[in-house]
């Protein structure tokens, strides 16, 4: 990853942590990966309502970047293609490690803003 590609996918993570309710630093991973059951459902409800305003065609760049497995049917909602990848990711775990190693073979390949956030996320959860 280049400098660049650090300061977009700073930048989007930025606007979901602004979403997301002001606390303390230390539950901010594990608010930010699905909080335990312990943890208040309110701050993991602002991280999904802050990724659920990106559209359809952010979150297919998304699987084309991590060259994921799914489906997208014409009829599929942008919320519908984000449950996708989140459950898909949620379930297996040697994918979300690979996914969160990821690295792109040429600047042409280069990632979108939306999956540099995301492995972004998933390295420092």
């Amino acid at each position: 990853m280049k400098t660049h590609e650090l300061a977009k996918a700073l930048q989007q993570l930025g606007k979901i942590l602004r979403a997301m309710p002001n606390q303390e630093l230390d539950g901010l991973g594990s608010a930010l990966m699905g909080a335990p059951p312990q943890q208040p459902i309110g701050i993991s409800l602002s991280a999904l309502a802050a990724l659920s305003k990106y559209n359809k065609l952010d979150w297919e760049k998304v699987i084309r970047d991590f060259e994921l497995p799914l489906e997208v049917r014409a009829r599929d909602g942008a919320r519908d293609v984000m449950g996708k990848i989140i459950t898909y990711l949620a379930e297996n775990d040697a994918e979300r490690d690979r996914v969160a190693r990821k690295s792109t073979a040429s600047d042409s390949d280069r990632p979108s803003e939306l999956s540099s956030a995301l492995q972004f996320l998933l390295n420092n959860g």
